[in-house]
């Protein structure tokens, strides 16, 4: 592993978990560390897996807020907590066979359904839980832009005599 690279990688993670947080609690999210977390959730070793990662997770937690509020919206007269996760999830899991780079929709329905409570309606929770979710993943995706421009910057100037680290901390 080169150690620069690796650096690099240490450093984004560590920052945009931290702005990601930061920013989510300055708008006075909820749960900010939902964000914090979707910020290094969506970063992988290169960019290209990064975006991958942002469109199927901002994707994929559209589709489990609206199933988890198409599914307590149907069933919340008629059916227990425990039926309406059961019956979100198979919603979720089949939408995740097809499209599997939407899987967080697996956890995002969940995560809403029982996140709702007497003093948060499930469409505050839905909107919440996804605001918080993005937020963090767009700030992971940026994060990691920013990280390969620097990059760029400092070490593909004509002339310095550097080699540019790898793009794969994996790389040597």
């Amino acid at each position: 592993m080169q150690t620069v690279s690796w650096l690099i990688f240490i450093a984004r993670c560590a920052l945009s978990a931290t702005a990601a947080y930061l920013i989510a609690d300055f708008m006075a999210l909820p749960y900010p560390a939902w964000a914090s977390m979707s910020a290094v959730i969506v970063s992988q070793e290169r960019l290209n897996d990064t975006t991958s990662s942002l469109q199927g997770r901002i994707a994929g937690t559209i589709v489990g807020v609206c199933i988890a509020l198409a599914v307590n919206q149907a069933t919340s007269d008629i059916a227990g907590m425990a039926l309406q996760i059961m019956l979100a999830v198979g919603i979720c899991a089949a939408i995740a066979g097809r499209y599997p780079s939407f899987r967080v929709c697996l956890w995002t329905a969940p995560i809403v359904l029982l996140t709702e409570n007497a003093s948060m309606p499930i469409v505050w929770a839905g909107f919440y839980r996804g605001s918080e979710v993005i937020l963090g993943s767009i700030v992971g995706g940026a994060f990691h832009l920013l990280a390969e421009r620097l990059v760029l910057l400092c070490w593909k100037k004509p002339g310095n005599g550097r080699r540019a680290p790898a793009a794969n901390i994996n790389d040597e």
